[in-house]
């Protein structure tokens, strides 16, 4: 089974209580938290992406990579605002995308397979 680095809860205090006139050590939760930014954890599984009909678009749940394969795709644009969009010059491949990104996907016969694979 692999493990995915989550955020602690609002309620897992940060440190343990003191004993004696040591610093309190870190609780377990942000403890493997903060390791897991540092060795590269992924935060959640690969995710399929149910692509719709064309021109499809996508928008990112979180910090990740769109891997968009195969189909007969002739175009993907990319927005962070929802308003200003730019032909990324590619009809497959990898693309990084931040929450909220949008990703318009435009097919002419075959929808592509896409996935979602977060940070």
């Amino acid at each position: 089974m692999t493990e995915f680095n989550r955020f602690p809860t609002y309620q897992e205090p940060l440190q343990t209580a003191a004993k004696g006139p040591k610093l309190p050590p870190t609780t377990r939760g942000w403890f493997t938290f903060w390791s897991g930014l540092f060795s590269g954890q992924p935060t959640g599984p690969v995710a399929p992406i149910t692509v719709g009909t064309s021109p499809f678009t996508y928008i990112a749940p979180a910090g990740g990579s769109a891997i968009v394969q195969g189909g007969t795709t002739t175009q993907i644009q990319f927005s962070r605002d929802g308003h200003n969009f730019y032909v990324t010059g590619v009809t497959a491949g990898v693309l990084p995308v931040s929450q909220g990104d949008q990703l318009v996907v435009t097919y002419s016969v075959g929808p592509p397979t896409m996935v979602f694979v977060p940070r």
